[in-house]
């Protein structure tokens, strides 16, 4: 296991920023939620770590190095929200498997072909499975070899990016203890991303969560989630059914009209206040979320929160450094 590191990491598009000076701590052993809405730079921030996206400011760290100085076969492994995009449809299972462990880790055939059999028994899987083709598995098979796929590589950290997000419901669950009993049997770092809160509180150790391109709050996962400091993320938990509250809530909200800012021109100030619930969208006292970056003093607030109105003091969790939040 190795502590991966984001270090004020940018990746942009042309104009677009779609990844804003990110700091973040995935501490070794321990899984971090990375949690926000569709577009937020959830993704974009993974396949910058993994080499898919270009980092075009700052360092991406792994047990202390950068990323890109890694050998091909990188201790830093990613699983994607589409299992079948990710294996090749002409390889058998046991050839996807076999093409990604380290060159020299597993000398013959008869070595290569017992270790297959070893992870498909530990993604639970049968390794008669190894003489299928992707196509002749069900999604939730399929993302099982993609993890399996993942773990040839003798990983030090694995990013699961929306890995659930894809399958029927009723095998959910399933993957997701899957994905738990492996991170804590191999002792793996991982960066765990989903829009699903219930899915980020059942796996994660600490939780960040990403708005526009930035980090806008990190702690502890129990914290977090329970005393949220930024308007974002308890409007994130208020969005979420729960059995306490309608599937659909109809009641008007001031915000609810409120669209998205545009990500090539994001608002100056706090990049939340066109939709925030407490903000000068609804009182006239808060003007300065107009014109001052909350990001620019968030270290000393409770969970690193840009925002200009959460709780002060405590101290910089773990799992974020910096002001870059």
């Amino acid at each position: 296991m190795s502590e991966l590191v984001f270090d004020s990491v940018s990746v942009r598009y042309g104009r677009m920023t779609a990844v804003d000076g990110v700091s973040l701590t995935v501490p070794a052993g321990k899984v971090v939620g990375l949690v926000g809405e569709s577009g937020s730079g959830k993704s974009t921030l993974a396949r910058a770590a993994v080499g898919l996206s270009p980092v075009s400011g700052g360092r991406v760290l792994l047990g202390g190095t950068d990323v890109r100085q890694l050998p091909r076969r990188r201790p830093l492994q990613m699983v994607f929200q589409d299992p079948y995009s990710s294996l090749n449809p002409r390889m058998t299972i046991g050839e996807s498997i076999t093409e990604a462990m380290p060159r020299g880790a597993f000398p013959g055939r008869a070595a290569r072909r017992a270790e297959v059999a070893r992870l498909l028994e530990l993604v639970n899987l049968d390794p008669d499975r190894a003489e299928h083709l992707p196509g002749q598995m069900s999604g939730g098979q399929r993302q099982r070899v993609a993890l399996a796929r993942a773990l040839a590589g003798q990983p030090d950290a694995l990013i699961a990016d929306e890995i659930t997000s894809a399958l029927d419901v009723s095998v959910q669950g399933a993957v997701l203890n899957l994905v738990r009993s492996v991170q804590r049997q191999l002792d793996l770092s991982m960066l765990f991303i989903s829009h699903n809160l219930a899915v980020i509180r059942y796996l994660s150790d600490l939780v960040a969560v990403m708005y526009l391109g930035r980090i806008v709050e990190a702690g502890p996962a129990e914290q977090v989630l329970t005393d949220p400091q930024h308007p974002y993320t308890r409007d994130l938990l208020d969005a979420a059914p729960s059995a306490h509250k309608p599937l659909f809530d109809l009641e008007p909200s001031t915000t609810a009209d409120a669209e998205p800012p545009d990500p090539h021109h994001p608002p100056a100030g706090c990049r939340y206040h066109p939709r925030c619930p407490v903000g000068p969208l609804v009182r006239n006292d808060r003007e300065l979320c107009l014109r001052a970056d909350p990001a620019e003093d968030a270290a000393p607030r409770r969970h690193v929160a840009a925002c200009h109105f959460s709780e002060s003091g405590g101290h910089e969790p773990a799992i974020s450094r910096g002001a870059s939040v």
